[in-house]
């Protein structure tokens, strides 16, 4: 969990745990306590936040599909937590950029031991359940289909993927599709995400020494944001978005909920963002999400239901990864 900036809040966050008060109806002081993996305060750095999920991305490294989420209302810090500022060498950077930066140094070093690397990234929106690509201008229809190799893996059509092997060219890669996105304003935010972004790194790795051979999958998604469509005052168009963003969220925890209680069926196909990462979330991965909160009073009944569904995600048990060979 992470809040965006300091100042007044119904939220107290301390290691490993979160507490939100809120009046009640008849005034009184309700609150509600909160138990995480690990909380950031306000005063914590965007090294801070990277330094949780290093072995994470890590791990992609090493062969393993991960998925690293950033959920929360809009305004709450998510594309700050995942991308910050579109500059190289800002210390506000986000995952995105860190995480680069961590795979081709790592990549490098392993170079000693004999590993080659080839890291392919691609960029796509998900708009009113609709996918697009953000590093193209091409028309095409984007679809998502379902290979059935063992494992069966989800692949996307008409999508372009870019061959990246240092900082400059995932900041080119960035530019365009910070550009691309879909925005909008609303109440909550003169400049809402009103879409999903996810952005996809594959990692295929051969060791020339002893013939070894790995393939890894990064998926980076930054969510739309999550509030309630009274809240956000949407109307017209705005008010779509918001109702299809709500949807493919309350899907999102369908899913998880269903992985945790071990069904037979998993409603994957019930939204194109849980259909395109169902490899990612289906057992056969490491999955972390950041919860992000508002530090605003005005915010806090969203905060509390933020916080509430990143408790449910957090009781899940989706099983234990497997490396990709």
């Amino acid at each position: 969990v992470s809040t965006q900036s300091t100042g007044s809040s119904g939220i107290n966050a301390e290691y490993g745990s979160a507490q939100a008060d809120k009046l009640g109806r008849k005034g009184e002081m309700m609150t509600h306590d909160f138990n995480f993996d690990h909380v950031f305060g306000p005063h914590s750095t965007q090294e801070d936040t990277f330094g949780e999920v290093s072995g994470l991305v890590q791990s992609a490294l090493d062969g393993f599909n991960v998925c690293i989420f950033a959920y929360g209302q809009t305004g709450s810090g998510k594309t700050h937590t995942m991308q910050g500022p579109i500059d190289p060498t800002s210390e506000f950077r986000g995952i995105i950029p860190r995480s680069m930066e961590q795979v081709f140094k790592t990549g490098e070093e392993l170079a000693e031991q004999g590993w080659r690397y080839t890291f392919t990234a691609s960029f796509i929106e998900i708009y009113n359940e609709a996918l697009h690509d953000l590093i193209s201008n091409s028309d095409e229809k984007i679809e998502i289909k379902l290979v059935n190799d063992k494992p069966k893996t989800v692949e996307v059509t008409n999508v372009k993927t870019v061959i990246v092997s240092n900082s400059y060219d995932v900041h080119q890669l960035l530019l365009k599709a910070n550009k691309n996105r879909t925005v909008a304003a609303t109440k909550c935010n003169e400049r809402s995400s009103r879409s999903h972004s996810v952005f996809r790194l594959k990692i295929e790795g051969r060791n020339t020494k002893n013939g070894d051979s790995c393939v890894g999958n990064l998926n980076l998604v930054d969510l739309a944001g999550s509030e309630r469509v009274a809240h956000s005052g949407s109307t017209g168009q705005r008010l779509k978005e918001a109702q299809a963003i709500n949807t493919s969220l309350s899907e999102l925890g369908n899913v998880i909920m269903a992985l945790n209680e071990k069904k037979t069926h998993i409603p994957y196909r019930n939204s194109k963002l849980t259909y395109l990462l169902c490899n990612s979330l289906g057992g056969n991965s490491k999955t972390l999400m950041f919860v992000n909160v508002s530090p605003l009073d005005k915010h806090t009944a969203e905060s509390i239901n933020s916080l509430r569904f990143a408790s449910k995600v957090n009781r899940c048990d989706i099983g234990t990864a497997k490396k990709n060979k």
